[in-house]
């Protein structure tokens, strides 16, 4: 007997991260091609491609959002000699971190949780150093701990849509030279996927109400959050349609 073959479908995908007060959702049609059926599906390159564009920006906004709030800290440290490359500054960037480090333990504070961004200007190529970090310390011992340069730091501040202002300067702004990395005690989200929660037929009625200015007005009722940032794509090639969503818990 033929092994029956199957004909291919299409459903609707829904993705939500949860990530401390803040939800981020991707809602967008995933199409299983024909051939024998499969026990998992993947979107196909062309759909694959469109999803990953903003992927980086969106993984390191939800590591800020999961991990930190208003009560931790952002520092600027950059340097009165220059170091005599990245690697270099790099190793000096390690250095100060341990003696924040070291100084927690001693203080009996939680171990230290950080984001660090190095970068070389645009105009200069000066090296320096963006971190986010826990709180705890008082500002001024961590600034004097640096000794290497200027270091400013402040409390995190968070816009409406949940997104600090060094993420979105992060995210917006391009430089030669840039380097991210982080703490491996950080909390890393994972997507709950939940395939066919949003219908076809729903699918069909947010792309209506995003063509008659009310699809803001759809998605609040569906979710039990408060939305920030929305961004609706329509792909030329499958017709699909493909929803960002950014929200955060109602106050």
């Amino acid at each position: 007997m033929r092994k029956k073959r199957y004909q291919g479908r299409h459903f609707v995908r829904e993705k939500i991260y949860t990530c401390g007060e803040y939800v981020d959702i991707d809602i967008y049609p995933v199409y299983q091609p024909q051939g024998i059926r499969r026990a998992k599906c993947k979107p196909t390159s062309e759909v694959q491609a469109l999803l990953n564009t903003k992927n980086a920006e969106r993984n390191f906004v939800r590591l800020i959002h999961s991990n930190f709030t208003e009560e931790d800290i952002a520092l600027t440290l950059t340097y009165k000699v220059s170091p005599e490359d990245t690697e270099e500054a790099q190793r000096l960037l390690r250095n100060f971190l341990r003696r924040i480090q070291r100084l927690r333990v001693k203080l009996g504070l939680e171990p230290l949780k950080y984001i660090t961004v190095t970068e070389a200007g645009k105009r200069n190529g000066r090296i320096h150093h963006h971190i986010i970090m826990n709180g705890g310390l008082d500002r001024d011992t961590i600034e004097q701990l640096w000794g290497l340069g200027f270091a400013n730091s402040q409390r995190l501040q968070f816009g409406e849509n949940g997104v600090t202002g060094l993420a979105m300067y992060f995210i917006k702004d391009r430089h030669t030279y840039r380097r991210w990395n982080s703490s491996r005690n950080l909390i890393r989200p994972e997507a709950e996927v939940r395939d066919g929660a949003v219908t076809l037929e729903e699918m069909s009625n947010m792309e209506n109400s995003y063509e008659n200015g009310m699809l803001w007005m759809y998605i609040e009722e569906r979710y039990p959050h408060e939305l920030t940032n929305l961004v609706f794509v329509k792909n030329c090639v499958n017709k699909g349609c493909y929803i960002h969503l950014e929200m955060r818990r109602r106050r």
